[in-house]
């Protein structure tokens, strides 16, 4: 009995590191362009072990976005019994948990959502995250944001065909200037 007592936190010890261990990760947002006046965020771990719940505020300066532009794009954990957005001022708040992805290991994404530059081009906007609460155990840390800048209009041929589309009626005649503009700034 006296063995059994003096074995007993080492077991204990050992249930503790095969269920799992404290994680810590790094939560990055990636912009991508997507178009000249949208830019995707994707919410990048460099560790997604042991996420199991999140509570995440992004918010962009210079950009906007609805509820209707978060996604589970690229998530770690597609299948988030639950995944809301709710709108906050300038951003969303995303809340997940009971994830499949508690069992994820290595790299992941959170999620993606989809900003709109205020002034027409996505340049030297920014986005914060900020994390509310994750799993028990897991420490999430964001990293800062580095900015994309989206020019669609940089070569004199995005610019004709830019006009081209003004003519078959598929853009405005601002869309044109902007680009032309665009186009002029280039470097």
């Amino acid at each position: 009995m006296r063995k059994m007592k003096s074995l007993m936190p080492i077991i204990l010890l050992s249930i503790l590191l095969v269920t799992g261990m404290a994680s810590a990760a790094t939560l990055t947002p990636v912009g991508t362009c997507n178009g000249q006046n949208k830019v995707n965020i994707a919410l990048d771990v460099d560790d997604a072990t042991g996420i199991i719940t999140f509570d995440i505020t992004v918010t962009g300066t210079g950009l906007t976005t609805t509820i209707a532009d978060v996604s589970k794009t690229g998530s770690i954990a597609a299948n988030w019994m639950t995944y809301t957005a709710s709108a906050v001022t300038g951003g969303v708040r995303i809340l997940a948990a009971g994830g499949t992805g508690s069992g994820t290991t290595g790299a992941g994404n959170l999620g993606t959502i989809t900003f709109t530059a205020t002034d027409g081009t996505v340049d030297t906007e920014t986005v914060s995250v900020a994390v509310n609460t994750v799993t028990p155990g897991i420490t999430l840390t964001p990293a800062a944001y580095t900015p994309v800048v989206c020019n669609v209009c940089s070569e004199w041929t995005d610019v004709i065909t830019k006009y081209n589309a003004y003519v078959a009626g598929t853009a405005a005649w601002a869309d044109v200037i902007a680009c032309y503009n665009a186009y002029v700034a280039a470097p």
